[in-house]
């Protein structure tokens, strides 16, 4: 099942998602490749793929977007992360009930992401700054909230990973596990908000 039926979800959340894509790919996309190739002076071709193989660079980054996208949900569905795992799930389900749609953001957030952070800022910042930046953008680093914060936790390792890859490998494979990550997570997102549905439509 790809969709998620409802009614009350309003038209325009497709044209959010291919909005907010489109701008993660020229915000941080094109931001990233102008601070790599213009202010860095590094050459694009060697930051992406580096000097190894390109095939274990795939391996490389489904193997580990595997591990930390499915690390990531066994954390948010455990008993006491249900009601983050309902938030995420309220704000985040209704914006990406398609299943085309959530490939789409992955790809953009996978490949403008990681243009941006592991590619750019990672050359300034080093692996752990890189890290714990994206992860508190993310807003997932509040020491208000336990459960949050257990989850901000573990994001950011999974980021630090990401990192240590890019510096060995290249920028491919922490693209690719970036993206498969998301497609994970998202999937959680969707399982859960229409759980709440059909818990709605039973009461």
């Amino acid at each position: 099942m790809t969709d998620v039926p409802d009614p009350a979800a309003p038209s325009f959340h497709r044209w959010m998602v291919f909005l907010l894509g489109g701008l993660t790919l020229l915000v941080f996309g094109v931001g990233g490749i102008a601070l790599i190739t213009l202010v860095q002076q590094r050459d694009l071709w060697s930051v992406l793929f580096g000097r190894g193989d390109m095939l274990v660079q795939v391996g490389v980054g489904v193997a580990t977007g595997l591990i930390i996208g499915f690390g990531a949900r066994a954390i948010i569905r455990r008993p006491f992360m249900r009601d983050l795992d309902a938030q995420f799930a309220e704000r985040l389900g209704p914006r990406v009930r398609r299943l085309t749609d959530r490939l789409f953001l992955s790809v953009c957030a996978g490949v403008g992401e990681e243009l941006f952070f592991r590619g750019a800022l990672q050359h300034w910042l080093g692996v752990l700054f890189t890290a714990v930046l994206f992860v508190a953008i993310h807003g997932y680093l509040d020491p208000r909230d336990r459960r949050m914060m257990i989850y901000g936790l573990f994001m950011t390792a999974g980021m630090m990973v990401l990192g240590l890859i890019a510096d060995r490998y290249g920028l491919l494979a922490p693209m690719i596990a970036h993206t498969l990550i998301d497609i994970v997570l998202f999937g959680q997102l969707v399982g859960t908000y229409r759980r709440l549905l059909a818990e709605r439509a039973q009461a």
